[in-house]
């Protein structure tokens, strides 16, 4: 079994506030264009190709 990702993860130290961190989109915005890896096939896809096929919605976050 792997080593926990993280050196510390303490839920109980203080968290700075989201608007610390720097280039952050707010909800409702678009996001920049960039390079996805398509997991089950592993080619390389667009962001702005998979907007144009449909509405696109993109969740980031740890599931560790």
């Amino acid at each position: 079994m792997d080593a926990y990702n993280y050196a510390d993860f303490d839920l109980q130290r203080e968290q700075p506030p989201f608007e610390a961190f720097p280039n952050h989109l707010h909800a409702g915005e678009r996001a920049p264009d960039f390079a996805l890896e398509d997991l089950e096939g592993g080619t390389t896809v667009r962001l702005a190709e998979l907007w144009a096929e449909a509405p696109l919605v993109i969740e980031f976050g740890s599931f560790t």
